[in-house]
């Protein structure tokens, strides 16, 4: 099966004064191709650390030819072993990748960090979301409830806070023509919605600019975190570009105002002169 690669990525600190996401997507040799994202945890130290050291592995370990789960645990060992040095104490991250082997892909996650599925029908969530809100939702408790605790942003797992990990595999999936995967940190989905992360897809005319356009509109929309995004697109999946992308709407409703106001300007200095 003859598929068209597309990969991108796209992050940004955002509103935060660090940049704690990691961010990968890149064809290694041997035919697989891997994405992942990485989230520092806020409020840890050196979460910055935790996600670049934790992503430094997982390419090192999958690129020797390892899967994605021993691939985790590595990343988990190290992280953990560097958490003892002075001024990292209490690291740690959430992570979720994607390993394409030929015609198939596995998932792997620990964390809050996602993997969507994008095709013609909708939107999908492959990962499975280790946080006090995920586990309050399965025992029962309503997601509003959930989301006013004061534990809403605690997580349940995380990369390189115990010396041992359990991680959350899926698939192996089959690769489908015209969808594509999309990773990323919750900087993005906590903001948008599944719903308009999909429409912000469709009206963009590739992955580079659907990475862009959804972590603009984030910021743009509130978010306080870091933001990150990764996307790997097979073949031409569907899209409507009929009502063009939000950043060109945006970028040329400024372009305008700026415009107006340069013309208001000028008239105004004009008629002080010939006064």
């Amino acid at each position: 099966m003859a598929i068209q690669w597309r990969l991108a990525t796209e992050s940004i600190p955002g509103r935060r004064p660090y940049q704690e996401d990691a961010v990968f997507a890149q064809v290694l040799s041997g035919s697989r191709t891997l994405v992942a994202v990485a989230d520092g945890m806020g409020g840890h130290a050196a979460g910055d650390v935790a996600s670049a050291l934790a992503m430094e592995t997982l390419v090192t370990e999958v690129g020797a030819g390892s899967n994605l789960e021993e691939a985790f645990a590595a990343a988990n060992g190290r992280v953990h072993s560097a958490s003892s040095e002075p001024g990292k104490h209490g690291m740690g991250t959430t992570m979720v990748a994607v390993l394409v082997e030929g015609e198939e892909f596995t998932v792997a996650n620990v964390g809050d960090s996602r993997c969507y599925l994008l095709a013609a029908d909708g939107i999908k969530q492959l990962s499975e979301d280790h946080s006090f809100v995920a586990e309050a939702i399965k025992r029962g408790q309503p997601e509003e409830a959930a989301l006013a605790s004061r534990f809403r942003d605690a997580l349940t797992r995380s990369v390189g806070i115990d010396d041992e990990i359990e991680i959350d595999t899926f698939g192996p999936f089959p690769v489908e023509n015209d969808t594509a995967l999309l990773l990323c940190s919750d900087g993005l989905y906590k903001v948008l919605g599944d719903a308009r992360i999909r429409e912000l897809f469709g009206q963009s005319g590739g992955p580079t600019c659907a990475a862009q356009s959804m972590v603009a509109t984030a910021y743009e929309d509130g978010s306080d975190d870091n933001i990150s995004v990764a996307i790997a697109e097979f073949g031409e999946p569907k899209r409507d570009r009929a009502g063009g992308t939000a950043p060109t709407k945006r970028v040329g409703a400024r372009v305008v105002a700026v415009a107006t106001s340069l013309v208001l300007v000028l008239t105004l200095i004009y008629f002080l002169a010939v006064r």
